[in-house]
Formats: C-alpha cells, structure tokens, sequence
C-alpha cells in the first residue's frame, strides 16, 4: 500500500484518529496490551492510545456477554442473549421483536473462531482482515462516496448494532459496515476523565482490507475524494 496515499487520505479528510487494523490469528503478537476490558472499550482505548490490544481468547475470554456472544468467545445462546436485551436492557419490547433483529445481525465466521483478536495501529505494509474509522458523519459519506465511485449500491444500517459487529461485518455482508455505537456502548461502557469513551459526534466504519484499498485507489479520481470537479460554491442569502 502506498504511504503517502494514505498520509494524503487522512490529510484531505481531516481524520485525526489512528486507522485501526483488526487481525485475527493463532499466535500472538511480541508486543501487546491486554485489559479485562469490553470489546466496544477496547475499541475504544486503541484509538486513544494506539496500543496494540489482544483478546487473547485461548485463554483469557472476553467478560463482557455481548462480546462472547457475537465474536463466539463462549457459549452464549440466543435465548440468554435475548433475555438480557428485553429483560434486563428493555432494548426491545418483547421477544419476538428482538429475535428478529438477532437473526439480522450478521454471524460471526466459523473459520475464525478461536483465533486471537488483535487491534492495532494500522500500517503501510499490513493486510489486516478489517479496517477500522472512527468518524464523523461528513467524513463517512465521502468514504461511502470513495467506494461508491465504480458501481452503485444501498449502504443498509441496522439500529441497536453493538459495536463489536465492527470487528467482522464487512467479511460477511461484503458491504462496508457502519455502527452508530449503541446507547450501551456509549453511555454504559465507562468513562475517560468524566467523559463518554466514544465521542458524541463519531460514529465507527469498518471495512475489508479490499475496500479499503479500493477506497485509496479511487481518492483522487473522484470530488469525494481529492478530484477538483468544475463547480463553484452556490452563494446564499445570509443565514
């Protein structure tokens, strides 16, 4: 991948957080960080800190629920998965409701399971399965527009996603993936200095290693991206 491609896209999009990489593999790598952290705070706590972060899932799984149930770090079934969203969050009025949204969601893949998760920083040489944004709605429709560029196709966003689908929706779905960050991710999972650990004003797009590279491809071919079109700003009365 080329690094000034990538300097320039973060540059042009003003995007100030770190691209994260999700890999998923049977060893570890030499360096790492691991918490007892949710998958959503460790999310979270990568792009702050931009420590690379380990589920090491072998041995240590996830506490949080939510997280050994969609990334199957442990056995969870969807009836307990099901109760906690209507009876304990209230997420959903009944169960049939909310057995529909989890038959949705996007399954986690069979062939990574039991792999360790790692995020980390991601770099000009790596070929991570999913990249990770943290952005702001402007800066997501223009990513959308970037991958958009060559064909055409609905962008389709589910309410009440957790945030750990980000780890793997775009290898199943073959779409990009865009999270809202839920009202329990973000008000429920911590706070940094008494503030939320998810900024208000972002919102979370994943995508696979492809259609990031796709998206750098076409940066500077289309006006989403770096390409002058031949327009001028409209004038207006004064707001």
């Amino acid at each position: 991948m080329n690094s000034e491609k990538l300097r320039k896209f973060k540059e042009f999009l003003k995007i100030d957080e770190p691209i994260l990489a999700v890999c998923f593999t049977n060893d570890l790598p030499e360096k790492f960080h691991y918490y007892q952290d949710t998958a959503c705070t460790a999310l979270a706590r990568s792009f702050k800190n931009q420590e690379t972060l380990v589920f090491d899932v072998k041995n240590r799984p996830q506490l949080c629920p939510g997280a050994n149930y969609f990334l199957k770090l442990a056995k969870v079934s969807n009836n307990e998965t099901i109760s906690t969203y209507v009876n304990n969050e209230h997420v959903f009025k009944n169960e049939k409701t909310c057995r529909k949204f989890i038959n949705l969601l996007p399954k986690f893949p069979d062939h990574l399971k039991n792999k360790h998760v790692v995020i980390k920083q991601f770099k000009e040489n790596d070929e991570p399965k999913i990249v990770v944004m943290l952005v702001n709605p402007a800066q997501a429709g223009r990513i959308l527009g970037l991958l958009n560029y060559d064909k055409s196709e609905e962008i389709k966003i589910l309410p009440n996603q957790p945030t750990c689908l980000s780890f793997f929706a775009p290898l199943i779905t073959n779409q990009p993936h865009l999270n809202l960050i839920d009202y329990y991710d973000r008000y429920y999972q911590g706070k940094i200095n008494k503030n939320y650990i998810w900024p208000e004003e972002k919102l979370i797009i994943s995508l696979t290693f492809e259609q990031f590279n796709k998206i750098l491809v076409n940066f500077e071919k289309s006006p989403q991206g770096s390409f002058k079109p031949n327009l001028n700003p409209q004038m207006v009365d004064k707001i």
